[in-house]
């Protein structure tokens, strides 16, 4: 955890040679693979659902990630015969029951899920919520429910969500180790319903401390093109890593982000220069309305940030 030591700016920097170069390495085929498309509302029904299934299909998108309760009934007939994957949200979006359930729930939409596809193995991700609160006071409780998880999920890929908007720097690479020594495929970062989405810091921790043989998928927010390859630079940098087993992104706004594609590729450095605000994509701008630790933290990051004069209204 040295980064946590050192006092570092808590933002991740995107050179733009390095930033032109990683865009034109896409094509909207490639950029289409790693996405996620999203619907987690309450209300979310069958309509809606074979139309994320449409632009998946259309656009070669690597899954539709819904909740499993109607999902599970619907999802596998619309994705039968796709290539397209199944992607359950499992304890959404607080993480709370115990692990007997939570492993119970994983088993119960793997079997629906089967019985109605029939088509093995291989075609499910789920994407399970931590408990967040047990977490901070007992780390060997959250290994432990990872891998029951895991286990009911009888080989099918399990993606943690760990909800970093709640969590301290330090507690974003605990929670990363914990989640890289369990048999869970892939770290995320939010449920997309947490104070604030994905940050290119988080990804880039997460990238930090899983290594390249983990998956990192970012979620919450990704609405447009710029976003979603400044998340790529965070977390998938390397050639190697820009595959959808390693990186992916969950997002509701998939036309958005698939839409503007080609006036990136056509303006590439007036994208880049434009520029951004460093707080909008900084996790220690978000942290006014959560806990008392999380707001002591964010307010001594500003004050050491080489960007404060940004922040120069706030209340430190």
């Amino acid at each position: 955890m040295e980064n946590v030591k050192t006092g570092r700016t808590p933002l991740v920097e995107f050179p733009p040679d390095e930033m032109k170069k990683l865009i034109q390495s896409f094509s909207l085929e490639k950029l289409a693979s790693f996405l996620d498309v999203t619907d987690l509302n309450a209300d979310t029904q069958a309509p809606k659902m074979k139309k994320m299934v449409d632009w998946a299909r259309t656009y070669g998108c690597a899954s539709v990630c819904v909740n499993p309760v109607e999902g599970a009934d619907i999802l596998p007939e619309l994705c039968k015969g796709s290539g397209i994957k199944e992607c359950y949200v499992i304890d959404f979006p607080l993480g709370k029951v115990d692990i007997e359930l939570k492993a119970e729930m994983t088993s119960h939409t793997v079997n629906k899920s089967r019985a109605i596809r029939n088509e093995g193995k291989g075609n499910i991700e789920l994407d399970m919520v931590i408990n967040v609160g047990r977490f901070k006071k007992d780390h060997a409780y959250t290994l432990e429910e990872i891998n029951a998880v895991c286990d009911a999920a009888d080989g099918e890929h399990v993606k943690v969500i760990v909800r970093s908007s709640e969590l301290t720097e330090k507690e974003i690479y605990e929670v990363s180790e914990i989640v890289a020594s369990s048999r869970a495929d892939f770290i995320k970062n939010s449920t997309g319903m947490d104070a604030y989405g994905a940050t290119p810091e988080h990804i880039h921790i997460m990238r930090e401390v899983v290594g390249n043989e983990m998956g990192v998928k970012a979620a919450g927010g990704i609405s447009d093109v710029m976003t979603a390859m400044r998340l790529f630079y965070a977390g998938a940098r390397e050639e190697k890593l820009q595959t959808p087993e390693l990186f992916r992104l969950g997002t509701s706004k998939p036309l958005n982000i698939l839409s503007s594609f080609g006036w990136l590729i056509h303006s590439t450095e007036d994208w880049i220069n434009a520029g951004i605000i460093p707080c909008t994509i900084c996790p220690y701008n978000f942290t006014s309305k959560l806990r008392v630790e999380l707001r002591e933290e964010s307010n001594a990051k500003c004050r050491s940030c080489k960007f404060k004069e940004y922040r120069k209204h706030k209340e430190f």
